[in-house]
């Protein structure tokens, strides 16, 4: 999963918003390579310069950061826009399962994948990033330890071209391993894991390499990888730039940059639609808004008090107030692992699935929160006052987080609005833990299970991975880890309900809405836009006549 604070950084289109997408379709304007004339600039909006290009260090794991990242580093599979993999060939010539116990995958990996440094790409490459993200070495500050903690051994096969990966129980996510891969000289020493990547790429090996960073224009420039062994970029270059979320729209209308992400902006959708030369592209895709809980906050530990405060907030007003302008029929999402439109999705919010104020007021009360009138709240001295951090020229943030002040108003709870610059909004603020409630998006990926473990298992110290709610418990850490080992599709898709049931009642977090995928694109622009589940081929994208 990546966390994204704008409305920028996920896959998304259509005319209406509201009504989640096919999960097996995407819209991308497809053309043939060979019917597209190469050349031309993609320039392309970030919400933020990425504070680290590390995607597997915390402050790396961000959407902005996956943009420029994917162009650059390799990945062992390619998914169809029905979430479908196939072995990314560019990369590994072969990725087969060669036993079931002890569960077995050997990487073939294709003899002309080299880095950037002239080095060519082995097995311990993998056995780096392995050592790097299994948990064992504390100084790695990692994202998630997800699959890789799972695995016993990463040896060399027939050669240094071949890693046999033994896993020490059965994963059933596998492949989603070694996506994005780093090198071992950047990944053997965890001061340069988590500091070496902060100015700017590294080694790399991609269709495209680093150009330069121009962080006074705030910029990243891209440029076909003369070593490429694959298809040749069809582009000259992809021009990053970062542009305030709520310019976008502006941008894209004035011709300086070819899409833009709309999210559940209705400004920024109506701005698309009315400007001549952009279409509006549409796919399901795996995202979410959410509002993110912190548990360690001293008006917010108390289970009671967050479950009070949760009644009390209309989450189906919320996605009438965002979705409902983009058309369709706005739904609220009550599940925090499956989105309305996977397999497996059904409602586990409880007592929380509705609105409930009375209830509110009285569950208050009973944990002694006491009110006279219409003041706000009190408890020994304190008042019932939530700060609640958002990014700044994020127009959902801003329009959530008012409607979440307004309805905690009628229950005695003083939310406080907190806007931060949104290149800081992140690294500062949520992966540090100052705020009470935040809200932003989780750009998920093609396996919905195993990539929310490191969101919803207990933090080990100071190592939260992704739970910035700092909320858990050990029940839902035992069954992440028996259905992360479930093999069985259904099987795991009933022990991921259980788990999401106990993340209802510990209230880590909100879901409020699928986030639409609604993407205003250049209509010339090929080969892009709305994605899905699929992944994005960098060297593939163009521009027709």
């Amino acid at each position: 999963m990546s966390g994204c604070g704008g409305g920028n950084s996920d896959s998304g289109g259509g005319s209406g918003g509201g009504e989640p997408q096919s999960a097996t379709e995407n819209d991308l304007n497809p053309v043939d390579r060979d019917e597209l004339t190469p050349g031309g600039d993609l320039r392309w909006a970030l919400s933020e310069l990425p504070p680290n290009f590390n995607y597997h260090q915390l402050d790396g794991t961000l959407a902005d950061n996956a943009d420029v990242i994917e162009a650059l580093m390799p990945a062992a599979y390619d998914f169809a826009a029905d979430a479908s993999p196939t072995v990314n060939e560019d990369y590994f010539t072969s990725i087969e399962l060669t036993s079931e116990d002890p569960q077995t995958i050997t990487y073939t990996i294709n003899p002309d994948a080299t880095w950037s440094d002239g080095t060519p790409i082995t097995v311990a490459d993998m056995a780096a990033q392995w050592q790097a993200l299994n948990g064992s070495n504390t100084e790695y500050n990692v994202s998630s330890t997800t699959g890789y903690e799972e695995i016993a051994s990463v040896e060399q096969g027939e050669d240094e071209k071949q890693a046999v990966v033994t896993f020490a129980q059965p994963y059933a996510d596998w492949q989603a391993l070694f996506s994005p891969l780093y090198p071992a000289s950047t990944n053997s020493d965890p001061n340069v894991f988590n500091t070496g990547w902060t100015e700017q790429p590294q080694v790399t090996a991609g269709p495209f390499q680093l150009e330069g960073i121009d962080r006074t224009a705030q910029t990243i420039t891209l440029e076909p990888n003369p070593d490429w062994w694959g298809d040749a970029p069809l582009l000259d270059r992809i021009i990053y730039r970062v542009i305030s979320i709520d310019a976008q729209a502006d941008a894209l209308a004035n011709g300086e940059i070819d899409f833009v992400d709309i999210s559940s902006d209705v400004n920024t959708y109506q701005r698309a639609s009315s400007t001549p030369g952009v279409e509006i592209r549409r796919a399901g895709g795996p995202n979410f808004r959410h509002l993110t809980i912190n548990g360690t906050s001293p008006v917010l530990s108390d289970v009671n008090v967050r479950q009070a405060l949760a009644k009390a907030i209309d989450r189906q007003a919320i996605a009438d107030a965002l979705l409902g302008p983009l058309g369709g029929n706005a739904q609220k999402l009550d599940n925090h692992i499956f989105m309305s439109n996977q397999e497996g999705y059904q409602s586990n919010a409880g007592d929380l699935e509705s609105v409930d104020v009375e209830g509110a007021n009285a569950q208050l009360d009973e944990a002694g929160w006491t009110r006279e009138g219409d003041a706000t709240r009190t408890k020994d001295g304190q008042e019932l006052v939530v700060r609640m951090v958002i990014p700044s020229g994020v127009a959902s943030s801003a329009q959530e987080s008012q409607l979440i002040q307004g309805m905690l108003e009628q229950v005695g709870a003083r939310v406080e609005i907190e806007t931060v610059p949104s290149g800081d909004f992140f690294e500062q603020y949520v992966n540090t833990g100052d705020f009470d409630f935040t809200v932003f998006a989780w750009l998920g990926t093609q396996f919905p299970i195993s990539s929310t473990s490191s969101i919803y298992e207990q933090p080990q110290g100071e190592d939260i991975q992704q739970n910035y709610a700092r909320i858990g418990s050990q029940e839902i850490d035992d069954l992440y880890t028996q259905v992360n080992q479930e093999l069985d599709p259904e099987a795991a898709r009933e022990t991921a309900n259980e788990i999401d049931a106990l993340i209802w009642e510990e209230v880590h977090s909100l879901t409020l809405y699928q986030r639409p995928d609604l993407i205003g694109a250049n209509e010339k622009l090929a080969n892009f836009g709305a994605f899905g589940f699929a992944s994005v081929k960098y060297q593939d994208i163009g521009f027709t006549e």
